[in-house]
C-alpha cells in the first residue's frame, strides 16, 4: 500500500509540473524584431578635418559623409574602437571631440540609429598633445631645460646633477656640478649649456662643456635669474633689476634697468621682453635691442590685470614664430595659457596640463618643453603645440 501512495504522489507531480509548463508557454513577451522594418541607410563617411590627423583628447574633428542622423544621440563615433563625443550633428556632417587614444591607423567607425549597418572603415591618426618625457627618479625636481639643435633636451636637476634626455626619451646622466640648482640654462654656441646660478656668495653664470665639466664664465654683484643669446653669440643676463651683456671674451656691461627685479628675459624681433614683479602685479616689459644697448622699456602686458591670471603667479614665457605668447603658471587645472596679437587668449589643451610650468623652452620644431613642479617630484612634458617656436640664437 506504501508503495502505490508513492506512485500515486508522483503521477500527480508530474501532471502538475506538465500543465504549468503547458500554461507557461505561451506567456513569451512579442519579439523585438520586425521584420517588416526597414534598416535605415548606412552612414558614409567622405571626409574628415583636419586631414590624417589631430590631437588625442583635445581636438575638435569634422566628419562629413551621408546619412547621418541630425540627432547628435543617435550618432555613435569610434576611433579605434573608443568612442568621441559627438558635439553637434547633420544628416551630411558630425562634429566630435577626439578620444583620448593615441594611434597611426585607428579605425574610424559610425553607427547610426535605426541604420544596421556600421559606415565603411576608414583609418586616422591622434597624436599625444603631451607626454611625459625622459625618465625621472620620483623625488627628482627640475628647475631648468634647455634643447639642442639636434632636439636633446637637458634638465638641471636640484642635487648637483644635470641630465639628458635623447630624441627616442632615453634619460642619461650628463654632468656633475657644483651649483645645487639653476635658476635658468640654456644651450649656447659649441654645443656647451650656461646655467644661471648662486653657490653661497658667488652669484655668476657656469658654463658646462660637451664633456660634462664646470666652469665659471662670469660672475655678478646681483644674483642672475636668466640667459639668452644673441644673433654675434652675446649672452644677455638679468641680474636683479639690470640687464648685461657678457660677451664671448667674457667681458660684460649693464645696458639697462627696469624698475623690478626680472625673473625671465626673452629675445624676439629686435626687442628684450623681461617678466618681472610681484605675484598679482607681474608685467611683461620689453625695449628695443640697439646693437649691444637697450631703448626704453615699455609695458608690453600687464599681467596682473588679466583676471583670467587670478590667483596664478607666471614662471615662465616663450614666444611661437607666429608672435603668440606662450604663459607658464603654477595655476592649478590649467597651467598654461596663449595669449594672442590681438589681445585674446586661451587655454593650451585644456584640463591637460596641471601646476607647476617652472620653464618653458621651445625644441627645433612644434614642440615646447616644459619644466612641471609637482608636490616633491617633476615631469618634463614634451608638447606638440603645431607651430614653431620663435628663432634661438644660442643653438644656431
Amino acid at each position: 500500500m506504501k508503495s502505490m501512495h508513492r506512485y500515486l504522489i508522483m503521477a500527480s507531480a508530474i501532471v502538475l509540473a506538465g500543465v504549468f509548463f503547458l500554461s507557461c508557454q505561451n506567456n513569451y513577451p512579442p519579439s523585438l524584431w520586425n521584420p517588416n522594418e526597414k534598416s535605415g541607410p548606412q552612414p558614409v563617411v567622405t571626409e574628415i578635418i583636419p586631414p590624417d590627423s589631430a590631437y588625442a583628447g583635445v581636438s575638435v574633428i569634422t566628419i562629413k559623409g551621408q546619412n547621418f542622423d541630425p540627432e547628435p544621440i543617435k550618432n555613435l563615433v569610434f576611433f579605434g574602437g573608443k568612442k568621441a563625443e559627438v558635439l553637434s550633428a547633420s544628416s551630411t556632417q558630425l562634429v566630435v571631440k577626439a578620444p583620448n587614444i593615441v594611434g597611426d591607423s585607428l579605425e574610424v567607425k559610425i553607427a547610426v540609429h535605426g541604420a544596421e549597418l556600421f559606415s565603411d572603415v576608414v583609418y586616422y591618426k591622434l597624436k599625444p598633445a603631451v607626454q611625459t618625457w625622459g625618465k625621472l627618479g620620483d623625488t627628482d625636481v627640475v628647475y631648468a631645460v634647455a634643447v639642442d639643435a639636434e632636439e636633446n633636451v637637458y634638465i638641471d636637476l636640484e642635487g648637483k646633477k644635470i641630465k639628458k634626455i635623447a630624441t627616442d626619451g632615453t634619460t642619461t646622466h650628463y654632468a656633475d656640478v657644483g651649483f645645487l640648482k639653476a635658476n635658468s640654462m640654456r644651450m649656447g654656441p659649441n654645443h656647451t649649456l650656461y646655467a644661471a646660478v648662486t653657490l653661497g656668495r658667488l652669484k655668476k653664470i657656469s658654463a658646462i662643456s660637451p664633456d660634462g665639466k664646470e666652469s665659471v664664465f662670469v660672475t655678478f654683484r646681483s644674483v642672475p635669474y636668466d640667459l639668452d643669446f644673441d644673433s654675434s653669440g652675446n649672452i644677455w643676463v638679468a641680474a636683479g633689476k639690470d640687464i648685461y651683456v657678457v660677451k664671448p671674451d667674457k667681458s660684460k656691461s649693464k645696458v639697462g634697468s627696469f624698475s623690478a627685479d626680472i625673473r625671465r628675459i626673452k629675445l624676439v624681433g629686435g626687442y628684450l621682453y623681461a617678466l618681472g614683479g610681484a605675484k598679482g602685479q607681474q608685467k611683461i616689459w620689453r625695449a628695443q635691442v640697439q646693437g649691444e644697448t637697450l631703448g626704453t622699456p615699455e609695458e608690453f602686458v600687464d599681467l596682473g590685470a588679466q583676471d583670467w591670471l587670478e590667483g596664478a603667479e607666471v614662471l615662465s614665457f616663450a614666444f611661437a614664430a607666429d608672435g603668440d605668447l606662450f604663459i607658464g603658471t603654477d595655476h592649478a587645472n590649467d597651467a598654461i595659457f596663449i595669449l594672442h596679437a590681438d589681445g585674446s587668449h586661451e587655454i593650451l589643451f585644456e584640463g591637460l596640463i596641471g601646476p607647476k610650468i617652472y620653464d618653458l623652452v621651445w625644441g627645433q620644431g612644434n614642440y615646447i618643453y616644459a619644466a612641471q613642479q609637482l608636490d616633491g617630484s617633476s615631469n618634463v612634458l614634451k608638447i606638440d603645440v603645431g607651430k614653431r617656436g620663435a628663432p634661438y640664437n644660442g643653438r644656431q
